[in-house]
């Protein structure tokens, strides 16, 4: 067991997650006790924070003398870190901040664990104001200081408990700042939306002013529960925007009174509420086919999108094209170098070999490309690539499908067709084509596996702390992992129940392969005639392809 360990910080979260790593435990295994608290100050005058004694401190927590000297604070708190036992009571809760974390309120749930039988009422006072205190210095809030309401209001929750009224949630107050007098408010202007857009999207020049945060004015500081003075040069603006920008793309520009996102290139602006750039790429609601979406004579090129309303000037995309959308509809053909996403994908046309699509759904006439979707058609597979959990093709001149479920209704020579469940084939007429069951190609199936894993692995955590603290989720947890596993094994064993079907008499030599594993798979190559649907039997350690009849014998 992690021996105890004393240490000064000023980061509870930080302190707790070292001593952690160290002792080789989850951050979640450990608990501390506050030993001792330090509070610093730093006035408008001073140039850091300040270690003062507690008859100084008294004289620092007058109010008006906070806001006329710009007072903030910070506080070291001596802990003595240890591996966590069984717990005296369990708090679930939430914490409200509100706009300027000036009057924090803890919101107390019903379901916490507090044995209040177990101790008289000014021992569980005690108890909870020192669960309180920790709570608060791992959240940063200051304790010991504005906590006259959070006090008051435990000594009436003390009394709720005891007279068993605890049945709905309890809002506590944490620590009684000094909320700032707004003389004008904040305000986000998005200019760029103003602006008048050729079609969908908005394009922008070099140096224009695209968003601009105009920071409130206070009439009167203030002091939220961090120590922090709110005023106009350091507080925290609750509106302004916390945007994730493009350095190449953007530059920030900020004052006392203003902060302003400039790009600088010329291009189209792509902003979601959280990142902000400019390039050339399309990244609209919707390409629909009659107005933004042109023909192109020439497979080789890169898609050309016009994005135009009445009376506009047409603006062509050049080389390098992503367009990403809900919907996309391409008339013509997509080019080399291109990228396309969308839930639903149309692609009159053709698609270069050096193209990328991902969609969820796909419907494609000529595919020369590389696709990645959940549901394929494709009229005509022209050496191209498909991931997908399902495929149907009409026709192939080669190319590459990795699925769960395949048909096709003609293929001609050199295909390579990955399924885990099933191959379905109307019309073989060339050769040296090679169709094979093998879950461990297809990237979809492995992508889930890896996803099954970490699943597992996080239900193997909690488990061990059911086991530990929620006897009652024990059963629950294991039901999980047995399905989680039951989901894997079922991938990997794909192949027992996996079928390739193909309607009419073959006209030459084709490859028909089972994958067993890494290490085992019966390969069988045709003649020019009809076969039953190949498909597997086993017989304990033996597996017989039919209706060729070879076998193996695994150990």
């Amino acid at each position: 067991m992690a021996e105890k360990k004393v240490v000064l910080t000023r980061n509870v979260q930080k302190a707790i997650k070292v001593y952690a790593k160290k002792a080789l435990v989850a951050p979640s295994e450990c608990d501390f006790t506050l030993k001792k608290v330090q509070t610093l100050v730093k006035t408008k005058l001073s140039e850091d924070f300040e270690h003062i004694t507690k008859e100084q401190l008294a004289s620092y927590l007058d109010k008006q003398k906070i806001l006329n000297e710009h007072i903030s604070f910070k506080q070291e708190y001596t802990l003595v870190l240890f591996r966590k036992e069984k717990k005296e009571i369990t708090l679930f809760y939430t914490i409200e901040y509100g706009r300027y974390s000036t009057h924090p309120k803890l919101l107390l749930l019903p379901t916490s664990i507090i044995p209040y039988k177990e101790y008289k009422p000014t021992d569980l006072l005690k108890l909870l104001y020192r669960e309180f205190n920790k709570i608060k210095a791992q959240n940063r809030i200051l304790i010991q200081v504005f906590e006259a309401s959070m006090v008051k209001t435990l000594k009436g929750l003390v009394k709720y408990i005891y007279a068993k009224k605890f049945t709905k949630k309890v809002k506590i107050p944490l620590f009684d700042g000094i909320a700032p007098v707004i003389a004008r408010e904040s305000k986000v202007i998005i200019w760029f939306e103003h602006k008048e857009k050729k079609g969908m999207v908005t394009e922008v020049d070099v140096d224009e002013i695209l968003i601009e945060y105009k920071k409130p004015i206070y009439g009167r500081n203030g002091l939220n529960a961090f120590g922090e003075n709110i005023d106009t040069e350091y507080a925290v603006h609750h509106d302004e925007p916390d945007i994730e920008i493009d350095p190449d793309s953007i530059r920030i520009e900020e004052s006392k009174t203003s902060k302003r996102y400039i790009s600088r290139v010329r291009g189209y602006v792509h902003y979601d509420g959280n990142s902000l750039s400019v390039d050339n790429s399309l990244m609209l609601q919707k390409v629909s086919r009659n107005r933004e979406i042109i023909d192109s004579d020439d497979e080789a090129n890169n898609i050309n999108i016009v994005v135009s309303q009445k009376d506009t000037t047409k603006d062509s995309i050049g080389e390098g094209v992503e367009l990403h959308s809900e919907s996309i509809h391409v008339e013509g053909f997509v080019g080399a170098g291109s990228r396309l996403e969308a839930q639903t994908l149309k692609i009159d046309g053709a698609t270069h070999q050096d193209s990328k699509q991902f969609a969820k759904f796909a419907t494609i006439n000529r595919h020369k490309g590389t696709l990645r979707c959940h549901e394929a058609n494709i009229k005509l597979l022209e050496g191209g690539v498909v991931h997908a959990t399902k495929v149907v093709v009409e026709g192939t001149l080669g190319g590459e499908i990795y699925a769960q479920d395949v048909t096709i209704t003609s293929v001609k020579n050199n295909l390579k067709v990955y399924a885990a469940n099933s191959i379905t084939i109307r019309l073989v007429s060339g050769e040296d084509n090679h169709f094979i069951i093998n879950s461990q190609k297809v990237s979809v199936l492995q992508s889930k596996i890896e996803f099954l894993k970490e699943e597992i692995e996080e239900l193997r955590y909690k488990l061990k702390q059911a086991e530990r603290f929620y006897p009652d989720q024990v059963e629950s947890i294991k039901a999980q992992l047995k399905e989680k596993r039951a989901m894997i094994k079922a991938i990997n064993e794909s192949y027992k129940e996996a079928t390739i079907t193909i309607e009419h008499p073959l006209r030459g030599l084709n490859h028909i392969v089972f994958t067993i594993d890494k290490d085992h798979e019966l390969h069988y190559k045709t003649d020019a005639k009809a076969y039953e649907p190949f498909h597997l039997e086993i017989i304990e350690n033996v597996i017989t392809l039919l209706p060729p009849a070879i076998s193996l014998e695994i150990e």
